[in-house]
């Protein structure tokens, strides 16, 4: 896809924003690369890197940043592995020897990963039972405003949770909205429901679609996690000092996620791949709240349980670093679990 030269200057160009939290001119990549190139010519190599959407300008006077693409590309061709610290190394290891107690070692990694990282850690065990899918979902008058979810796992587990409308819904909206609602769920985890839902319904039309709509507004009752995981997410202040979130719409957006941190373990479900640490980098997430960012997780097992731990920070990520912690972290607490 890149020439050499190409290649040369588009990893100066990423290295550089990652290291500097700025847009970075031809003269930068010149001081930085060792080519006898001008300005000029380097300017144009921009140019070329720009049309094929792997660069952009934020400011016409302004030099450039890499897009969501040009962060792809950089993660699977150019990433050099990076050791963590033996420093680092042995306080891992010596925080996650310290206790067995599941709670608390999902505290200890997601504060670990915090700190080391300067972005948001994160910690999740899965229930230590099987994980559940969705058998049946039906919608079901009460009284007045009111409609009863029901919604039958199969584990034979039936939850219900009554929903105020704020208007009364007719029989034959009730059945339309409980075969649409049918038709996306069944057969997910109620986290993959949660995740698919608002997506599966932006662009429907017809019956019983609005209140579809107003059903997935609630999709945190109604789809709830049965048994329930733990979730530990740390990091606020250490992300906050990041120059990403003076900007107040990424701000609002990253703290939305602290707010509903369970959010992110429908994304962790999805976006892991077997024993793999993995790398999500921006709409790869498919939700708007995670736009901005980046996900980095490992899987490991937590107490017997399945789980995973993770850095989730700007796409103006140190991918390597956040790799090789994610990794770092995953084996400690394998080292762990095989002397239990």
């Amino acid at each position: 896809m890149l020439g050499d030269r190409e290649r040369l200057i588009f990893e100066a160009v990423v290295d550089l924003h990652i290291r500097d939290a700025q847009p970075v001119s031809s003269a930068a990549v010149q001081r930085e690369i060792d080519l006898d190139l001008s300005s000029a010519s380097i300017r144009n190599v921009l140019h070329g890197l720009e049309e094929k959407g792997l660069l952009q300008q934020p400011h016409t006077s302004a030099g450039r940043v890499p897009t969501r693409d040009g962060y792809r590309l950089y993660v699977d061709l150019m990433l050099r592995p990076t050791r963590v610290p033996e420093p680092w190394q042995r306080r891992i290891e010596a925080e996650l020897q310290a206790t067995r107690d599941v709670h608390e070692v999902l505290d200890r990694v997601s504060h670990l990963l915090a700190g080391l990282s300067n972005n948001v850690g994160v910690g999740l065990a899965l229930p230590a039972e099987p994980v559940t899918h969705i058998r049946r979902i039906e919608l079901v008058a009460v009284e007045g405003d009111r409609v009863m979810a029901v919604v039958t796992l199969d584990n034979g587990v039936v939850r219900t949770e009554v929903l105020n409308l704020g208007r009364e819904v007719p029989a034959h909206h009730l059945e339309a909205a409980s075969g649409l609602l049918q038709e996306i769920v069944v057969d997910r985890t109620p986290a993959a429901a949660r995740a698919h839902l608002d997506r599966a319904l932006q662009y429907r039309l017809g019956e019983g679609t609005s209140l579809a709509r107003d059903i997935a507004r609630e999709k945190n009752r109604v789809f709830a996690d049965w048994p329930v995981p733990l979730l530990h997410v740390q990091g606020a202040s250490e992300i906050l000092a990041q120059p990403e979130f003076a900007d107040p719409k990424t701000l609002r957006m990253l703290v939305q996620i602290l707010d509903h941190p369970e959010n992110l373990e429908s994304v962790l479900l999805e976006q892991a791949r077997g024993g793999e640490p993995s790398i999500t980098i921006g709409e790869e997430s498919h939700r708007e709240e995670l736009s901005p960012f980046s996900l980095v997780i490992a899987s490991c097992t937590v107490g017997g349980r399945p789980g995973f731990v993770g850095i989730l920070g700007p796409m103006r990520m140190r991918y390597a670093l956040a790799l090789s912690l994610v990794d770092e972290v995953a084996r400690a607490i394998r080292g762990v679990e095989s002397q239990s």
